[in-house]
């Protein structure tokens, strides 16, 4: 098999990371592999502030956790609803809990965040998924966390201790380890009906 194709296939979002840190030179190269990435008129609108740091980490998950504790109180009145109940139960054995359940204690935060600009969304998108591929092909986890990316976009106090401008959006908040294991296969696909015209 094509190797790009063998290591897209082969991509998983890991949750389970080995203790591990990841050298700054594979950190480089698997943002090198976003910048390459395509974006409009090659405008390349993406900024990344990386996290090393596991106590800079642990206070980020930890605010986050509270973020999200103080809305599940907001979502109790509408547990009327199937879907609002288990979203919200599902949140609040996340907040409770006394594990790092939004980075799943990966040794390196990743943090995508660009200026407003026409067709950035899909640009930052883009370099994402190569920084996730190129981390697969290095024997590097990866996962994409956004309920990191929600909580970022309205904390302007987090924001601000993380050094990201007002200006900016969060476009995507990844985590990268190496993977305590790479499940063997995928989860089966959905068959799409296609069309040549």
């Amino acid at each position: 098999m094509n190797s790009t194709i063998d290591t897209i296939k082969n991509r998983r979002s890991i949750r389970k990371y080995e203790n591990k840190k990841i050298s700054k030179e594979l950190i480089n190269e698997i943002i090198d592999a976003g910048i390459y990435a395509p974006s409009s008129h090659n405008s390349q609108p993406w900024n990344f502030t990386i996290i090393t740091h596991k106590k800079v980490i642990d206070e980020l998950s930890d605010e986050i956790k509270a973020w999200y504790a103080s809305l599940v109180k907001i979502g109790v009145p509408l547990s009327f609803i199937k879907k609002v109940r288990e979203a919200v139960e599902g949140m609040r054995r996340m907040v409770n809990s006394e594990k790092d359940l939004f980075f799943y204690n990966a040794p390196v935060v990743m943090i995508i965040h660009a200026k407003s600009h026409e067709f950035y969304q899909k640009d930052c998108a883009c370099c994402a998924q190569n920084m996730m591929l190129a981390a697969r092909s290095l024997g590097i986890g990866s996962c994409w966390i956004g309920f990191a990316d929600i909580v970022l976009n309205k904390s302007r106090k987090m924001r601000k201790k993380l050094g990201i401008p007002v200006s900016h959006r969060i476009m995507a908040t990844l985590v990268f380890g190496y993977a305590v294991k790479f499940p063997s296969k995928a989860l089966p696909r959905n068959r799409f009906k296609k069309d040549f015209i």
